[in-house]
């Protein structure tokens, strides 16, 4: 009957050292998930912060664009004022161009 005890005492220390084992075991594969995840998210966040800077510049950009759009906007509106000015005067040379030299031919013959 001895044995049985001296198997027991060598079990119950394997048993205790593959309950350690698996909790190793279970230890790294959660430390390894959670690295994993970690770098996963750095990398999306850094990602992130990089794509704000470039939302950033183009806001910039955008915003100028629309200051020069305003600018030639104000440009063409008062050209085409100086444009219709211009018809105006040159209508009105025109007309009286036109009596003038329809009456002063008339006359000559």
């Amino acid at each position: 009957m001895q044995p049985a005890p001296s198997k027991e005492p060598g079990s119950e220390r394997q048993q205790l050292q593959e309950k350690l084992w698996t909790i190793a075991q279970r230890i790294v594969v959660l430390l390894v998930a959670m690295f994993a995840g970690l770098f996963i998210g750095f990398q999306l966040w850094g990602e992130a912060r990089q794509l704000h800077e470039q939302v950033g510049q183009l806001e910039e950009r955008l915003s100028m664009r629309e200051k020069e759009r305003d600018t030639l906007k104000s440009q063409m509106a008062i050209v085409d004022r100086d444009k219709k000015e211009l018809e105006k005067r040159y209508q009105e040379q025109q007309a009286r161009c036109a009596p003038s030299a329809g009456g002063g031919g008339a006359a000559t013959p």
